[in-house]
């Protein structure tokens, strides 16, 4: 109860922030109003399982892969920051920069939508490493897949386009070695598909279970 109240103070405080003043973006500003209270909704909706209510990191996968689309939100102060994030390659099979295709079915190598909640850090092929544990249906195999944040050489801003990953969202390194320590062990993560942007033609591919 405690924490919907927060929110919704912090919504309020965005809502009446002076024009003027010279402060972090808020979340809002940052990735879009409608995104913004679409975040909140999972947000509550899923309060229980958020261990670390400090932050929440909202992907819109519904952008290019050339935009910065992985928000760290501070639910403290609603301000955000963006990032450069992949999407799987079986997303993204013609290599067009866009995410059309979504999957939670093992060796798909597509990326998984919905709500999801970081769990342990761990040292593997990519490095410093954050697992996420997905929270619905369409993303419940999220452990079994591997489906991690890690960092990864393929994205970087020199790039016109960032490299696909296996259905991870992997950030550029220094950002990954960064962000990581703060976002482990209970962090919401939503990440959001085109499927619901008018105009944008997707695919999900379901599996239950």
């Amino acid at each position: 109860m405690a924490r919907t109240a927060r929110l919704l103070l912090v919504s309020l405080l965005l809502a009446c922030k002076p024009a003027g003043l010279a402060l972090a973006k808020s979340a809002p500003e940052v990735m879009g109003q409608h995104l913004w209270q679409e975040a909140m909704q999972v947000q509550t909706r899923f309060a229980a399982k958020a261990k670390n209510d400090r932050y929440m990191v909202v992907i819109d996968y519904s952008r290019p892969s050339a935009e910065p689309r992985f928000f760290l939100v501070d639910l403290k102060t609603g301000s955000a920051n963006a990032f450069l994030v992949s999407h799987g390659r079986g997303s993204d099979p013609d290599h067009d920069g866009m995410a059309d295709r979504f999957s939670n079915v093992p060796g798909s190598k597509m990326t998984s939508l919905g709500a999801f909640v970081t769990a342990e850090t761990y040292y593997g092929k990519h490095g410093l490493s954050l697992r996420l544990d997905g929270l619905e249906t369409q993303n419940s195999a999220a452990r079994e897949r591997a489906i991690v944040i890690h960092g990864a050489d393929y994205v970087s801003p020199q790039r016109k386009k960032m490299g696909r990953s296996w259905g991870c969202p992997a950030l550029e390194r220094r950002v990954a070695l960064d962000l990581i320590p703060k976002i482990a062990n209970g962090v919401l993560v939503y990440t959001y598909g085109p499927q619901k942007s008018a105009g944008l033609d997707s695919e999900i591919v379901d599996q239950a279970g």
